[in-house]
């Protein structure tokens, strides 16, 4: 049982009634509670009315398969973290995980059959920490109700100042020191309670708030990067979403967000996904290329989640080639990603970018990926995100990186 468990809330799908209730009882162990469901029906009733934070999706379940249900939590806009499992080969498994990705779900990783009790809790540790830092002063959740947030609500939160940032530190391989932060939307509500980003971005997306959002994130990013004096190589990440890439004047608002906060535009990385920036390659480029003429630096998230062809990402001018974290979660023990990892970093250093991976959270996945060549690293090994008055006790862990430089 460990404290980064605690509170998590872990629904299974899985028709075998013994591997069901052997898989229930290792998530209990971790610390977090589990609930077991043998059809997809009472799976997907169970998810809608108990909300739970991590899904644990069979792939084989009898006349179902584990794909469909997939599809069906994307449908709903679940804010699970999904945890493939099967006895299938390792290959079959990073391919779930990928299916899931694409439709816009949130990975945790895959658990390969028989189950192991120490990669399910490296599983649920890593991925709680990743993603939630823990909100400030939390009010406890008496009522039991789904965090919940409309377009209206949504509104009135971007404009009482409930959207904030919790920061990750992105870190050199050759040094160990930090090179820059990751601003990541936050939703808190007055009560405490902290809204997930897969609940509240999608919202902002599809009720034309997503450019309100980035504004409210990037001011606030911004700010606390201006206030803190930090070394002048250090830079700061803004996400964008997929329907800002297409705005005529995305590089003037950007721009004018970094010159009322203080902040030299070439000290900003703003981060678009494959699928975004290959939604319109030839309005990509249009507005990318503005960015990077305006100072900015552009970062290419996510990269190998999507089908792209690496001639047209060759032809937008990324600065920094992000390697997603579904690639780096099994390198170590699959010959194929590790080979997909090495193929992103020799690519990506090839076309002039600087190489950063994401979901590092073990001594070996960074050990892998410095002997790689990767340039810098993202992960909860190194540190999670956090809220900036818990980043400011925080130190970079360079002594992890002692036996590289010897």
């Amino acid at each position: 049982m460990t404290d980064a468990t605690q509170g998590l809330r872990v629904l299974i799908v899985d028709d075998d009634d013994l591997v069901g209730r052997m898989a229930r009882a290792m998530v209990t162990a971790t610390g977090a509670e589990a609930r077991l469901e043998s059809s997809v029906d009472s799976f997907l009733t169970a998810h809608d009315a108990w909300l739970p934070t991590h899904v644990m999706v069979d792939l084989v379940l009898g006349q179902d398969d584990g794909l469909m249900v997939l599809e069906e939590l994307a449908k709903r806009g679940s804010g699970a973290a999904v945890i493939v499992s099967s006895g299938q080969d390792t290959r079959v498994l990073e391919s779930a995980l990928r299916y899931a990705k694409a439709h816009g779900l949130a990975i945790a990783g895959a658990l390969g059959k028989p189950y192991s009790r120490a990669r399910l809790t490296e599983i649920l540790e890593a991925q709680a920490e990743q993603e939630t830092p823990r909100p400030p002063a939390p009010a406890p959740n008496t009522t039991g109700d789904a965090p919940v947030i409309t377009a209206d609500s949504l509104r009135e939160a971007l404009g009482a100042g409930q959207i904030t940032v919790a920061l990750q530190p992105k870190v050199s391989c050759t040094s160990g020191k930090v090179v820059g932060y990751e601003a990541l939307a936050r939703c808190v509500t007055p009560e405490g309670r902290l809204i997930p980003p897969g609940v509240f971005v999608p919202v902002a997306e599809a009720n034309g708030l997503a450019s309100d959002l980035t504004n409210s994130v990037m001011t606030s990013a911004l700010q606390w990067f201006a206030a803190s004096d930090l070394p002048t190589h250090q830079t700061i990440s803004i996400n964008i979403s997929a329907s800002e890439v297409g705005e005529s004047r995305l590089d003037q608002r950007l721009m004018g967000l970094a010159h009322s906060c203080g902040v030299d535009p070439s000290r900003v990385i703003v981060e678009v996904t494959e699928t975004a920036a290959m939604s319109d390659p030839v309005t990509s480029l249009k507005r990318l290329t503005r960015l990077r003429l305006e100072g900015f630096q552009v970062s290419l998230d996510d990269f190998g989640t999507g089908y792209s062809s690496m001639l047209e990402l060759a032809r937008l001018p990324f600065s920094e080639l992000k390697v997603d974290r579904s690639f780096v979660a099994t390198a170590t023990t699959s010959e194929e990603s590790r080979t997909v990892v090495r193929s992103i970093i020799d690519l990506g250093h090839a076309l002039g970018m600087t190489c950063t991976a994401e979901g590092v959270e073990s001594g070996a996945d960074l050990d892998l990926l410095v002997s790689m060549g990767c340039d810098n690293l993202q992960g909860f090994y190194l540190g999670r995100p956090m809220w900036p008055e818990d980043l400011a006790r925080w130190s970079p862990p360079e002594h992890l990186f002692a036996a590289q430089t010897d």
